[in-house]
C-alpha cells in the first residue's frame, strides 16, 4: 500500500524592523469582518488523508484553528468511528494500526484494543520501513522483519538493500536494486518475481498478481505483470498519464470525478463509476471512493457498496479574492473549484475552472488561476511553476520578464524584474533613488527621487501609494503622485498593498489566553500610520489567506479560522491629503531641426517636453500631446511666409515629423505642448533648416601655359560652395594647325568626376580650350567657366627646306633638333597654314641675323 501525508504548512514571514516612527504597542480591535454566507455541498468532496484494509481518515471538516478537532479514524466496514487521534498531523494508517515514527523507535497503536507497542530500531541494525504489524531492518545484506514484540525472523531468499514498494496484511512488495521480491509476513520466506535494472517508479500486490511500471510518458504509462503463484506474465496499456491504483488485478485511473477501469488485458471499461471525488487502495483487490454522497467499496463489477453517507456541509475555503462586490474562493477540498458571489453568499456559482499549488489573483474583472501546470489569465496560458502576476487593476500580466496586455494577449513590454505593475503602468527602479511608471497605453514616463537602495517589487504600487523594499534606513511608503514625504513601515514578506493600506499577519490572542493570528492594517494617508488590528484569522495551523479589494476599494477579504470567508470595511482610513490640480504646463527640454544649411531636400523636425512639479502640493499630470506650425521662405532673398498649422500635426503624441522641401527653400518650426490637465504651453522659438539652393562658383581653372613645351599636361579647377561640391563635368576643343577651333566635345570619363583635374596629352601645332563647371550634393549645378587654352608648337622638321639647310641636333633646341640655313635664299617653308598670331623659335649666333 502507498502511505499518503500531508504536512500543514505554517505561515511565515521574515519581518522587517522599523527605522521610523514607532508604532502603537496595542492597535484597537475592530473584531471580524462580515461573514460571506456559506456554500452549502450537497455531495462532499471528501478527501481520503490515509487508507488501510480497515480504516481511513478523511478530509471530513477541516481543522478549526484556534480548537482544532481531532481526526476520526472510521471502519472500511461500516464508517463508523474507532478512535480518534490528535490533529496535529495526519496519522499513518497499516493495516489495524495507527503508526508513528520517532527517534530509534516505531509506535504502533492498535486501532481495534488501542493497545500501543513500540518497536525498537537496534543500534547495529539500518531501519529500512514499516509494515502492518513490524519494522523492516537490515544488517548488512542480511534483511529481518522486527514484530510488536521486539522479537525478529530473517527474511530468506532475499537480500540487499531493500525498499517497501507495497504491502498488505499479509504480504511485502520489496525492491532490491530492481530485484524484486515477495515477502510473506508470517514466514518471512522471500518469493522472487523479476530483475530489473533499477526498481521501478510504480509498483503493486494484487490478489494473484505483481504488477509493475515499465515505462510512462504524459499521456500514458505501460505495467508489465506476473501471476504469483505461476509462471504467467504479461503487459498492461494505459492510455492516461494520472495516476494509477490496483483493482483487483486490473487498473483504475480516475480522471476528474469518473473512475475508469483497464484490465489485464489493456480493455478500457469507460465509464465505470462516475461522481468519483476520490479513490484509495484498500489492498484487498478494492478501492475506497468518496463519490455520490457516500464513501463506499467498489470492486471489479463497478458496483458501488455504500459504506457511510456523507452528510452534506458548508464549503471551506483554500484561497479568497475581492473585487468590488464579487468573492472568488477556492474550494478547501480535492478539486480546489473556483466559486463565487456577488451578493454576500445568498447564491453561489461555479465559475469553471480550479486553482490549486498558488493562489489565484482577482484584480478588476480580471482572475488569474493556477492548475497543476498551467497558469491561465484572459486566454493567456504560462507555466504555473513560473513568476506569474496580475498587475493591479488586472490589465497587465506579468510572465517572468514579460509583461502581456491581458485584453490584446500581445507582449507589450520586457522588463527585467523586479518590477511593479498598475492599471496600464510598469513602475521600476530604473537607477538608484529613481522610480520610474511607465504608461503602456499613453506612451508617457513619470519619475519619483526615492531612498538609494529601494526596489519595488510584484504588487509593490496600488493607487497613489508605492511600497519599497531595501530602502537606506529600511522599507519606506513612497507617494508616488503627490506632496507626502516617505515613511519608514516594517512590512513582512506576505504583506499586502490595499489603495491606501497595508494589511499583514500578526500574533494575538484568543479570549482564553491561546495564539491566533490577526490582520494588521496600516492607514498610509495617516502621516502617523495608524492601525487596527481584525480577526481571529486563518493562519495558526493553515496558511492563512487574504486579499486586498481588486478595484482599490477600502476592503479586504479573508478566511476566518473555520476556513470561511469574511469582508472587512475599512471605514476608518484617513482621506487622501488634499492636492491642487496641476496648473503648469509642460516646458520644453529639447528641440533640433537638423543643419541650418540641408545637403538633402527632407527636413526633419524633433522635440521633447518635461512636465514640472515644482510646488509638492501640485503634481505633474505628464505630457498629453503636442501642436506644429511651420513658416517658410522660398528663396533666400525673399521673405518668410505666415505661420502655418497643418491639421495633421495639431493634437498629436509623437515627438519627430519631417516634410520635403525644394531647393533654396528655408523652413522654419515652432511646437507647444499641453499635460493631461490640458495645460497648454507657449509656441517655442523657431528652429529653421535651409534646403540648399546655392550652386558652387568658380575660383580658377589651367590646363597648364599659354605655350606648352611637353605633351602631357592636366587641366585642374577649383570651386567653392556653401556645401562641399562633389562632382565635376570637364569639356575641351581643339584647333589643328592653322585651322578655327572646333565644336566642343564632353567625353564620358570626365563627367561628373570627383577629382579636380584630369590629365590631356597635346598635339603638334594644335591649340586646346577647356571648359568645366561643379554640381553639389544637393544637384545644384554652377555654370560653366570661361575656356582657357594651351598650344603645343610645332617642329622645324614640320618644315620643308629651301636651299643649303642641315638638319642637325641640340640639346638646347626644342625637342632636340635644329635646321641651320647655310647660304642666302636657304629657308624652312610650310604652306596652307593661317593664323592670328604666328611665333618663330630660333637659335641665333653672332652676325647670323
Amino acid at each position: 500500500m502507498n502511505v499518503r501525508t500531508r504536512a500543514i504548512a505554517l505561515g511565515a514571514a521574515l519581518l522587517l524592523l522599523p527605522a521610523g516612527p514607532v508604532m502603537a504597542a496595542e492597535p484597537p480591535h475592530l473584531g471580524e469582518g462580515l461573514a460571506v454566507g456559506n456554500r452549502a455541498v450537497a455531495d462532499p468532496p471528501y478527501e481520503f488523508k490515509t487508507v488501510s484494509a480497515q480504516y481511513y481518515v478523511t478530509s471530513y471538516g477541516q481543522p478549526n484553528d484556534q480548537a482544532p478537532e481531532p481526526w476520526d479514524v472510521q471502519s472500511t466496514a461500516n464508517g463508523s468511528t474507532a478512535r480518534t487521534i490528535e490533529r496535529a498531523q495526519v496519522p499513518s494508517l497499516l493495516g489495524k494500526y495507527a503508526v508513528q515514527v520517532g527517534s530509534g523507535v516505531v509506535t504502533f497503536r492498535d486501532l481495534t484494543t488501542d493497545v500501543s507497542s513500540q518497536v525498537s530500531v537496534p543500534a547495529d541494525a539500518v531501519y529500512e520501513g514499516i509494515y502492518a504489524g513490524g519494522v523492516l531492518l537490515r544488517r548488512g545484506s542480511t534483511i529481518s522483519l522486527r514484530a510488536l514484540n521486539n522479537t525478529e525472523k530473517t527474511v530468506t531468499g532475499a537480500a540487499g538493500d531493500p525498499t517497501i514498494l507495497d504491502s498488505n496484511d499479509s504480504s511485502l512488495l520489496l525492491g532490491m536494486s530492481g530485484r524484486l521480491a515477495i515477502v510473506d509476513l508470517a514466514t518471512g520466506a522471500a518469493q522472487a518475481v523479476t530483475t530489473l535494472a533499477a526498481n521501478p517508479a510504480w509498483a503493486a500486490l494484487t490478489p494473484n498478481r505483481v504488477l509493475w511500471q515499465t515505462a510512462a510518458t504524459e499521456t500514458t504509462r505501460s505495467l508489465a505483470w506476473k501471476q504469483r503463484t505461476t509462471t504467467t506474465t504479461g503487459t498492461i496499456q494505459i492510455p492516461y498519464g494520472e495516476p494509477i491504483l490496483p483493482l483487483g488485478d486490473d487498473i483504475a485511473v480516475r480522471l476528474g470525478s469518473e473512475l475508469i477501469k483497464v484490465s489485464g488485458t489493456s480493455t478500457v471499461t469507460r465509464p465505470f463509476v462516475t461522481g468519483v471525488h476520490d479513490a484509495a487502495d484498500l489492498t484487498t483487490g478494492r478501492l475506497l471512493v468518496s463519490a455520490q454522497s457516500k464513501i463506499a467499496t467498489v470492486g471489479t463489477d463497478g458496483v458501488v457498496q455504500t459504506v457511510k453517507a456523507t452528510p452534506a456541509f458548508a464549503a471551506q475555503v483554500q484561497y479568497v479574492g475581492l473585487s468590488g462586490n464579487r468573492v472568488v474562493t477556492s474550494d478547501q477540498q480535492p478539486a480546489h473549484t473556483l466559486y463565487e458571489t456577488s451578493n454576500n453568499g445568498t447564491a453561489w456559482t461555479a465559475t469553471g475552472g480550479s486553482s490549486t499549488g498558488k493562489p489565484f489573483q482577482l484584480e478588476g474583472t480580471t482572475l488569474l488561476t493556477f492548475d497543476a501546470t498551467t497558469a491561465h489569465v484572459g486566454g493567456l496560458t504560462f507555466p504555473a511553476a513560473d513568476d506569474v502576476v496580475l498587475g493591479k487593476g488586472g490589465k497587465l500580466v506579468a510572465h517572468n520578464g514579460e509583461v502581456y496586455d491581458v485584453a490584446t494577449k500581445a507582449k507589450v513590454l520586457d522588463l527585467q524584474p523586479p518590477f511593479a505593475l498598475v492599471g496600464s503602468t510598469a513602475w521600476k527602479v530604473t537607477e538608484p533613488g529613481v522610480l520610474q511608471g511607465q504608461d503602456l497605453t499613453a506612451g508617457t514616463t513619470r519619475t519619483v527621487t526615492v531612498a538609494s537602495g529601494c526596489t519595488v517589487g510584484p504588487n509593490g504600487i496600488n493607487g497613489r501609494w508605492a511600497l519599497l523594499t531595501g530602502c537606506a534606513g529600511g522599507n519606506q511608503v513612497i507617494d508616488v503622485t503627490g506632496p507626502e514625504p516617505p515613511r519608514n513601515l516594517a512590512v513582512p514578506a506576505d504583506a499586502q498593498l490595499g489603495n491606501g493600506f497595508v494589511a499583514q499577519l500578526a500574533n494575538g490572542e484568543d479570549a482564553g489566553g491561546a495564539p491566533t493570528k490577526e490582520l494588521l492594517v496600516t492607514d498610509l494617508s495617516d502621516p502617523a500610520l495608524g492601525q487596527r488590528r481584525y480577526g481571529p484569522v486563518l493562519g495558526r495551523l493553515q496558511p492563512a489567506t487574504f486579499r486586498a479589494d481588486g478595484t482599490g476599494l477600502p476592503k479586504i477579504a479573508y478566511a476566518d479560522p473555520n476556513a470561511r470567508p469574511r469582508v472587512i470595511t475599512l471605514d476608518w482610513l484617513k482621506p487622501d491629503p488634499q492636492q491642487r490640480p496641476d496648473q503648469t504646463p509642460p516646458v520644453l527640454a529639447t528641440a533640433s531641426a537638423g543643419d541650418r544649411i540641408r545637403d538633402f531636400p527632407t527636413s526633419a523636425f524633433s522635440w521633447s517636453f518635461k512636465d514640472p512639479a515644482d510646488d509638492p502640493h501640485e503634481p505633474a499630470s505628464g505630457v498629453l500631446s503636442y501642436d506644429l506650425r511651420i513658416q517658410q521662405r522660398p528663396t533666400p532673398t525673399s521673405p518668410y511666409g505666415a505661420w502655418r498649422e497643418i491639421a495633421g500635426w495639431q493634437g498629436i503624441k509623437i515627438t519627430e515629423v519631417s516634410l520635403t522641401a525644394n531647393p533654396g527653400v528655408d523652413t522654419c518650426w515652432q511646437v507647444r505642448s499641453r499635460d493631461f490637465a490640458l495645460n497648454l504651453s507657449a509656441w517655442s522659438t523657431s528652429f529653421c533648416s535651409e534646403t540648399d539652393g546655392t550652386a558652387p562658383t568658380h575660383v580658377s581653372s589651367r590646363p597648364g601655359d599659354r605655350v606648352i613645351l611637353t605633351p602631357a599636361q592636366t587641366y585642374s579647377y577649383s570651386f567653392t560652395d556653401n556645401l562641399d561640391p562633389v562632382a565635376y563635368d570637364v569639356a575641351y576643343r581643339n584647333a589643328a594647325p592653322g585651322q578655327a577651333l572646333g565644336a566642343w566635345v564632353y567625353p564620358a570619363a570626365w563627367q561628373a568626376v570627383q577629382d579636380t583635374s584630369v590629365a590631356w596629352g597635346a598635339n603638334a601645332g594644335s591649340d586646346r580650350c577647356f571648359q568645366v563647371r561643379a554640381r553639389d550634393v544637393i544637384g545644384n549645378v554652377s555654370g560653366w567657366s570661361p575656356q582657357t587654352c594651351s598650344v603645343y608648337p610645332q617642329d622645324d622638321r614640320a618644315l620643308t627646306a629651301v636651299g643649303s639647310v642641315t638638319r642637325g641636333s641640340s640639346t638646347a633646341a626644342f625637342l632636340g633638333t635644329t635646321s641651320t640655313l647655310n647660304a642666302k635664299g636657304a629657308a624652312l617653308t610650310k604652306t596652307g597654314e593661317s593664323g592670328v598670331r604666328i611665333a618663330l623659335v630660333t637659335l641665333n649666333g653672332p652676325g647670323q641675323g
